[in-house]
């Protein structure tokens, strides 16, 4: 015989099926995934829609369960969409977002976004009681309800923002914030006087805050890490000599560097990022970028992030007064740096324009910089 309308051991059922499906989705966004084409897919990014139903739902169940009376029956309609329409709609935006086509930056973002929402979901989830004696502690449970309802909100309202501003917002908004981090560490620099450290910055001529492991850092590929093996075995010409003594030198010889590192940023943004094939959720699948323009995308951003990366690097080897680790991590982003030049030089057509020959002068400047 069933359980009454009015009785928590109603959403027994509900409740295992929605745990045992979000604990499914869990495993499948932390196991690497090795994407097979689905035929004639639907535009991605047009069923995040459902990131809205999931937030009303999820409305409609914190309330039920922070007034009175307990409604079980009505709790167990809404677990029930949310197993059966929410959640499949959300996870099959996951199989179809191939990163080749969607680029890596997108589908990085909603797989952050995925695993987000899930496991704040699976919090309410928990919050729900299964019997009459957690019925009557659910009024102590009112902050753990808002926490995780809040956190499913902003979850949310992040996809459909997603599905709006598409893959070319998703890396103008990645460009900015790799942005702002070259900017305050070139700030910094620029007020840091290392006399005011002489006695704990030259106390070892081998302390460095940088990570000193010549194969740089693995968020970026191999992009760092071959232009370190590259200059590994040499001093770079600019720094050979150098004393302890001169590391006000040094200072200005890496800021001329870096601050030209930071001038690529805007340049890179408003005339290859911004201009690169737009795809957001009302878009047509034929106005995608063919695979080969957005690796080329998902690379400038790879190096973009290794510019923020290795200017940490940086500032770090000059902070503890390793002159020769400042060396090697500026040759690395200079290599760097031109082969991302380079590498964009065209536009997304193949054209010649305005960013092509500011390159050509750029990289100039860049090579008279560390001369």
């Amino acid at each position: 015989m069933p359980p009454p309308p009015s009785s928590p051991a109603l959403l027994s059922a509900p409740l295992t099926t929605l745990t045992t499906l979000l604990q499914t989705f869990q495993t499948i966004l932390s196991t690497p995934s090795h994407q097979n084409p689905i035929p004639n897919p639907p535009n991605a990014l047009s069923l995040l829609h459902d990131a809205s139903s999931l937030r009303a739902q999820t409305t409609k169940l914190s309330l039920l369960l922070l007034n009175k009376p307990f409604t079980p029956s009505a709790i167990a309609t809404i677990i029930t969409s949310i197993s059966s329409e929410c959640l499949p709609g959300l996870m099959s935006v996951w199989e179809i977002c191939d990163g080749r086509r969607y680029s890596h930056i997108l589908r990085s973002e909603i797989h952050l976004q995925l695993k987000d929402v899930e496991s704040s979901l699976l919090g309410l989830v928990n919050q729900i009681p299964r019997d009459e004696m957690a019925v009557r502690g659910l009024e102590g449970k009112r902050e753990e309800v808002l926490g995780a309802t809040g956190q499913i909100w902003k979850t949310c309202d992040r996809m459909n923002k997603v599905a709006q501003i598409g893959i070319v917002g998703i890396a103008v908004e990645k460009v900015d914030g790799y942005h702002a981090l070259v900017k305050d560490a070139v700030e910094e620099l620029e007020t840091w006087d290392p006399d005011e450290e002489e006695g704990s910055l030259f106390g070892s001529s081998s302390g460095s805050g940088a990570s000193n492991d010549g194969v740089g850092k693995k968020v970026n590929g191999d992009v760092i890490g071959r232009a370190h093996q590259e200059q590994s075995e040499s001093e770079p010409p600019a720094l050979e000599g150098l004393q302890i003594k001169d590391m006000h030198a040094v200072k200005e010889g890496a800021l001329k560097i870096l601050k030209l590192i930071r001038m690529l940023y805007p340049a890179l943004r408003k005339r290859r990022v911004s201009t690169f094939p737009p795809f957001d959720k009302t878009s047509a699948l034929d106005a995608q970028a063919s695979e080969d323009r957005t690796a080329v995308l998902d690379q400038l951003l790879r190096y973009l992030q290794g510019f923020s990366d290795e200017t940490d690097e940086v500032a770090g080897a000059l902070y503890g007064g390793d002159v020769k680790e400042v060396g090697r991590r500026l040759e690395s982003l200079k290599k760097m740096a031109e082969g991302c030049v380079g590498e964009v030089r065209k536009g997304w057509k193949g054209e010649e324009d305005e960013f092509s020959a500011w390159s050509e002068k750029w990289v100039d400047r860049l090579k008279e910089a560390g001369s």
